[in-house]
């Protein structure tokens, strides 16, 4: 007898969708760097920390998006 509740599918398709919107808005904010480095808009060292700092607080938020998924499960 499993008297664990069951997790809808719905509930699995939200994290999932969560994380997928996530890696969406990273993608294209990296994009619109590279097309202001290739326009010469912005150096390339100053390209090189922005896609560093871009893809750590695209780890947090993903990190973040998981673990409160973790504290709200029943």
């Amino acid at each position: 007898m499993n008297l664990e509740p069951q997790k809808t599918e719905s509930e699995i398709r939200n994290h999932g969708g969560t994380a997928r919107v996530l890696a969406s808005l990273v993608i294209v904010a990296l994009a619109a760097l590279s097309i202001l480095v290739v326009l010469d808009v912005i150096p390339r060292s100053a390209f090189a920390e922005m896609a560093g700092r871009t893809a750590l607080v695209a780890g947090i938020c993903v990190v973040s998006v998981f673990t409160i998924g973790l504290l709200t499960r029943r």
